[in-house]
């Protein structure tokens, strides 16, 4: 009885009840599969309960390995329908290899026709982080025990993108376009007013307002947040619609869209809607708002995530005026 390393893996070849019984013969695909083969053959036929059993050969491919980590994981997740989704699109773009045969290169040749058919920087890291998290969840649930083919492999390093906002004067072209319809005109004037997401400020209800805040809840961070408004921006909100239940039922961000071309604003691609949001953050610096109070304003978790409007402050680093070594002689 032996183990033999052959061109399609590790051959077991073994009579387990001596030279005169029957002859078993597998190719295994590693050594360890192998010999708890070898092992398990031999228990039996001595009859000892002892053994070591036979391992699995897990043979499941990349998008059973996702349609497990959605049922167990995935399905929790408050984006966890929308990642699935992108999940299931990537497998079929790399082909839905059995999961433990994807290698790092094949990820890597995929990442680099990727970005050939037009792919941004950012949203190839998206595709490593998503995939990384499906065999990083079942390692860690004990449904995987192979080791995590991605481990090594590290996010592309990008300039990080200029901030695009509105000047005062695009804001009143923007608003003036806005008037022929009454709900388009609330949500941009919110947006404008709050540093909310549209995505926030378009489902918003007649109970999220009161005493001069709205509170937006449902949020991509999943925290509830409340943001002061004017006396007038909820007076105008309340007219619209007093009763419980959504405020604005019939707007698009298509029709926010139109409206920026309507008004000659030109923007990249996909910084429609979230230039609002922008707009919010630099004009709250540039009329020296505080940092802290713009995160807490923003929702977001982690300062270094606002951060990236702090040179829009008046006073920022005003001290490179007096203390550099020319000013100084």
């Amino acid at each position: 009885m032996n183990i033999t390393k052959k061109d399609k893996g590790w051959h077991v070849d073994l009579r387990p009840q001596g030279k005169h019984g029957k002859r078993l013969r597998r190719t295994f695909a590693t050594q360890g599969e192998a010999r708890a083969f070898l092992n398990h053959q031999i228990a039996e036929a001595s009859k000892n309960k002892d053994w070591v059993k036979e391992t699995t050969v897990d043979n499941r491919r990349l998008s059973q390995l996702a349609e497990m980590w959605f049922v167990l994981h995935g399905s929790s997740l408050k984006d966890g329908e929308l990642r699935y989704s992108k999940l299931k699109h990537l497998i079929n773009f790399y082909g839905d290899p059995v999961g433990r045969f994807f290698l790092p290169e094949d990820y890597l040749r995929g990442r680099t026709r990727r970005m050939s058919e037009g792919a941004t920087a950012n949203t190839v890291n998206h595709d490593l982080t998503y995939l990384k998290a499906v065999y990083n969840k079942l390692i860690a649930l004990g449904n995987y025990s192979h080791p995590n083919p991605l481990d090594h492999i590290q996010k592309i390093k990008f300039d990080e993108k200029e901030v695009n906002y509105l000047e005062k004067l695009e804001i009143v072209a923007l608003l003036a376009e806005c008037e022929q319809d009454t709900n388009l005109s609330m949500i941009v004037k919110i947006c404008l007013s709050t540093g909310c997401r549209w995505g926030e400020a378009a489902p918003l209800r007649t109970e999220q307002v009161r005493d001069q805040r709205i509170v937006f809840s449902g949020t991509k961070t999943t925290n509830a947040r409340m943001v002061p408004i004017s006396p007038d921006l909820e007076k105008r909100i309340l007219s619209i619609q007093r009763s419980r239940g959504r405020l604005f039922p019939y707007v698009d961000d298509k029709d926010f869209k139109k409206v920026l071309i309507k008004a000659g604003i030109e923007l990249p691609k996909g910084q429609s809607t979230h230039v609002m949001r922008h707009t919010f953050a630099v004009h709250f610096m540039l009329n020296r708002g505080n940092i802290l109070d713009l995160q807490k304003i923003l929702g977001h978790k982690t300062l270094q995530m606002t951060l990236r409007y702090a040179g829009y402050h008046p006073d920022y680093l005003q001290d490179a005026l007096t203390k550099n070594p020319l000013a100084t002689l």
